[in-house]
């Protein structure tokens, strides 16, 4: 004869099950309830590999997609120059790092033909005056800057952050704004965000 509880049989759900479809429920709740959610494994709530790839996959494809740029480049390709990254956050991101996330949307960018024949990107002015002073190892002058390939438009970035920090646990919200402007005119003719949340136990920060 089974004992009362000993089996789902019985018609009664063991202690046991009962506690860990309560604590499944209540981790269920925490993570729906607008916070953000804690991971085990995260040592900081700093922006990673992972936010790079995912931010520049999601800004170059809305580049090559959106109408008002295709209107543009439907007469000629459009030359643009990136500018530094603004670093709102809170977050120390060298100058050398916060390159690769508009360096990798060019690379996206140009990484096909089709694109190519849209897209031209050329240095900024103060990288462009180097390289013809001849600052350039195995590389000699390049002339007067009258040579050089003018922009159209600027492709920039502002990283902006909210952080919140309690005994239990620091969290972070990002808004990286990528804008493209028309230099000329000061126009701006396309916005994209990428949005994140980040959150750690006190007890895991570096």
């Amino acid at each position: 004869m089974l004992r009362l509880g000993s089996s789902l049989c019985s018609g009664a759900i063991p202690m046991r099950l009962w506690m860990g479809l309560a604590l499944t429920i209540l981790l269920l709740g925490l993570a729906g309830c607008g916070g953000p959610a804690l991971n085990p494994d995260m040592r900081n709530t700093f922006l990673d590999s992972h936010d790079l790839v995912a931010m520049t996959d999601k800004m170059a494809s809305a580049i090559a997609s959106d109408p008002a740029i295709a209107r543009l480049t439907s007469h000629g390709p459009i030359t643009i120059v990136l500018t530094p990254l603004r670093n709102n956050t809170d977050q120390i991101i060298p100058r050398n790092q916060g390159d690769i996330f508009l360096h990798r949307v060019r690379a996206l960018l140009t990484a096909h033909q089709s694109l190519r024949r849209e897209f031209i990107f050329v240095l900024n002015k103060a990288a462009y005056q180097r390289l013809a002073a001849g600052e350039q190892p195995g590389i000699g002058s390049l002339g007067p800057d009258v040579n050089r390939l003018q922009p159209q438009y600027a492709l920039q970035a502002t990283f902006y952050s909210d952080n919140k920090v309690s005994p239990e646990y620091r969290s972070a919200y990002y808004l990286c704004t990528f804008y493209l402007t028309n230099i000329r005119t000061g126009q701006m003719i396309w916005e994209g965000t990428y949005e994140t949340k980040k959150a750690v136990h006190s007890g895991f920060l570096d």
